[in-house]
């Protein structure tokens, strides 16, 4: 081989080799900006629409009563595939904070009237998930079978249940 043509041969796989790496520097999915969060940061939380295995039909989530943010939510859609998956994303009240525990804290205190007590009667007994986005994660709950040795993360959690030894 000539010196010419390894010359030349170094400078094909050279400028080969930087086209690929300014190919791949500039991956990048919309709505998938990675944040970093130092302790008490402030973590936001939305929520979506609440999904049952028996229907078809999703519920907004502030159709029953529950709290709301000051000044009521406001619509967190980022997009029409969002919309057309029947999901209806929302700003919520609770504030979250990197590494830090909260517990049992009162977000809202409200009575219920019949017609409102029905609504969450009625989405716990068609068992209604809730479905909250932290940092545009979902949120899941844990199943752990008492049948099967094997543990499944679900998407969203129950709003409720209702005990079958007792009439509502």
């Amino acid at each position: 081989m000539s010196r010419l043509t390894h010359v030349h041969t170094k400078k094909m796989r050279l400028i080969s080799l930087s086209l690929l790496t300014t190919y791949t520097s500039g991956f990048y999915l919309p709505g998938v900006d990675p944040l970093s969060f130092l302790k008490d940061d402030q973590v936001e939380m939305k929520v979506n629409a609440m999904s049952s295995v028996h229907t078809q039909i999703p519920r907004d989530y502030y159709g029953v009563k529950y709290c709301q943010p000051e000044g009521g939510p406001t619509s967190a859609s980022e997009n029409l595939g969002e919309f057309m998956t029947g999901n209806k994303i929302q700003s919520s009240p609770y504030m979250l904070q990197m590494k830090k525990d909260k517990f049992c804290n009162i977000l809202c205190q409200s009575e219920l009237n019949k017609e409102d007590a029905e609504g969450f009667y009625n989405v716990i007994k068609h068992e209604y998930n809730n479905h909250w986005i932290i940092d545009n994660l979902p949120s899941a709950s844990l199943i752990i079978s008492q049948n099967v040795m094997y543990t499944n993360y679900a998407g969203g959690f129950p709003v409720g249940f209702v005990d079958g030894d007792k009439k509502a």
